[in-house]
């Protein structure tokens, strides 16, 4: 059963598919896309590219074969949080649960299996990976292993997202943010889980990597940020650079490309920033060019940017 896309950046929606009979314990589900919500009563809600997900159910079980995975950009890892019930994951070699504050996750560019052995209410979590600074290997260390929901970092991802549920709707402005501060938490909590099961030279890399994109997100406004400058500044070659970005399936002009076109996106959807022209919205993300903006963001999103921007005011929120 999929999930409905919203319908507004301040939206609530719950899923309306038409209803199935509910699985008996044991029953599994076959998921084909990585966008496919839990079986239950589902409401979602995006947060920039964070997406949040409420939902209730009965007892099933999802399986996520090979056969159905693609190469897809997109691809994200699953964070959960049971409000009720327990959550199995079978992932990567391992079978972990969590139930209260305890957090799992899985990765969907894998083959996985969730099991949900009685009826359940869950907070779900989908991070796309450029925004952990990790790669499919790093979070191949992390996946179906319950961590701790009580002390430190963790407990603050769990109460957040425990937090989420009971105010999310609540959230009408800054919308972009609120997704940024989960997504960083969650980073936080996933290097600080990898310190303790990666080698010391994985963990540096990826140290290394959260520090480049820190340092590129708060300097895309400079038509002079180039992966030769990050990686001067940074003390390494630009081959090095190269070669840590391709771990993650880009390069680092690309990600600092696709990070001013999802900065330009945010903004144009942003009603407080309604009154300032299209082109403006290029240039405060380092676009300076508006033939050049506008034909990026068509071949990213589909839609020009003016267009983009029309779309989102139309639709009701």
């Amino acid at each position: 059963m999929d999930m409905l896309p919203l319908r507004g950046p301040s939206a609530s929606v719950p899923d309306r598919s038409p209803p199935l009979a509910a699985p008996v314990p044991g029953t599994a589900r076959v998921i084909r896309t990585h966008g496919e919500s839990v079986y239950g009563t589902t409401v979602r809600r995006d947060f920039g590219d964070v997406t949040i997900s409420l939902v209730t159910g009965e007892a099933h079980e999802a399986v996520r074969p090979g056969r159905h995975i693609r190469p897809d950009p997109s691809e994200s890892l699953r964070v959960f949080r049971a409000l009720a019930g327990e959550i199995h994951v079978h992932q990567d070699g391992r079978r972990g649960q969590a139930s209260g504050p305890q957090i799992i996750c899985c990765d969907t560019s894998r083959p996985y299996r969730l099991l949900l052995p009685r009826p359940f209410h869950l907070v779900e979590v989908q991070l796309p990976h450029r925004h952990l600074g990790m790669s499919a290997g790093d979070t191949a260390k992390l996946t179906a292993t319950g961590w701790c929901g009580r002390m430190g970092a963790g407990a603050l991802l769990s109460q957040l997202l425990a937090g989420l549920h009971d105010h999310g709707t609540e959230i009408h402005s800054a919308v972009d943010r609120v997704g940024a501060t989960v997504a960083g938490l969650a980073a936080a909590v996933l290097a600080d889980r990898l310190r303790h099961v990666a080698a010391e030279d994985e963990v540096a890399r990826h140290d290394l990597m959260l520090g480049i994109q820190a340092y590129i997100r708060a300097r895309l406004s400079d038509p002079e940020l180039t992966p030769q400058a990050v990686a001067e500044h940074h003390n390494i070659s630009l081959r090095y650079l190269q070669r840590i970005f391709q771990e993650h399936g880009t390069s680092p002009a690309r990600w600092i490309r696709d990070e001013r076109l999802a900065r330009c996106r945010s903004e144009l959807r942003d009603p407080r920033l309604g009154h300032l022209p299209v082109g403006v919205i290029g240039e405060r993300s380092g676009l300076y060019q508006a033939s050049h903006f506008s034909r990026l963001f068509r071949d990213r999103y589909g839609l020009t940017p003016r267009g983009y921007r029309t779309m989102r005011e139309a639709v009701p929120t």
